[in-house]
């Protein structure tokens, strides 16, 4: 019981965490859950219940959804994800969460310099396919696609509109090829069914807060948000070369 208090307690801050910022939900929930639950399961749930809340996002702000660039990212993200296949398979797990701290950084640096990103830039499709790379080996896609929809200075219901788009398009994907592989256990299938009302009650709240915030506000917040990302994932990388 405990156990499952404490996956509810941490979905609760990762779905608060995506709904202020519009990323960040497997990057906060995917090293909390692997401590208590394993990382193959935390892995899953995070999919599944992600895959929910963009959803829900993805509809209710479709007006807002930059079409261009979503086409554009897309490509490159599906064209990533049999890499993230292949690099789950053959790297050891050490290297693969050294790649989400090198990654989270290397985005952090590009939101903090505002540096500019072309829509049809190679800059851009860069970016997609080490999303879904990112996708299939790490369930933590959100960085590259972060970095580019902020260089581009897209406004924040656009932002985060688009981003929910392109995340509730891969994530089927992944779910099958998780389902395909013995990955969907009841364990982790539990861990998700309780993570669908935290995530309710996280993004209820952050939805709250976010309603307030102008785009000066909300650049700053998803700065704050890589500077945590990338603490986390080095963190991570730490454990996992130790």
């Amino acid at each position: 019981m405990t156990l499952f208090l404490f996956a509810f307690a941490v979905i609760v801050l990762a779905a608060f965490a995506q709904a202020v910022s519009g990323f960040g939900f497997s990057l906060v929930a995917v090293p909390l859950l692997a401590m208590g639950v394993g990382p193959q399961p935390a892995v899953v749930a995070a999919t599944m219940v992600s895959l929910c809340m963009n959803g829900v996002t993805a509809y209710a702000h479709r007006r807002h959804i930059d079409l261009s660039t979503s086409r554009r990212l897309l490509l490159s993200v599906l064209l990533g994800m049999p890499l993230g296949l292949a690099a789950l398979r053959l790297l050891p797990s050490s290297a693969l969460v050294a790649t989400i701290a090198l990654v989270t950084l290397g985005c952090t640096v590009v939101v903090w310099r505002g540096w500019q990103i072309s829509p049809g830039g190679w800059t851009v499709r860069g970016a997609g396919l080490l999303s879904g790379l990112l996708t299939t080996a790490t369930a933590t896609n959100g960085p590259p696609l972060v970095a580019a929809l902020q260089a581009m200075r897209l406004e924040p219901r656009s932002f985060r509109a688009t981003l929910a788009l392109l995340f509730v398009t891969v994530s089927p994907i992944a779910v099958v090829g998780f389902a395909l592989t013995g990955l969907l256990t009841p364990r982790a299938m539990l861990v998700a069914a309780i993570g669908l009302p935290a995530a309710a009650l996280g993004g209820w709240l952050g939805n709250r807060l976010f309603a307030g915030f102008d785009a000066g506000a909300f650049r700053k917040v998803v700065l704050g948000a890589l500077v945590v990302s990338s603490v986390a994932a080095l963190a991570n990388a730490a454990t996992g070369l130790s």
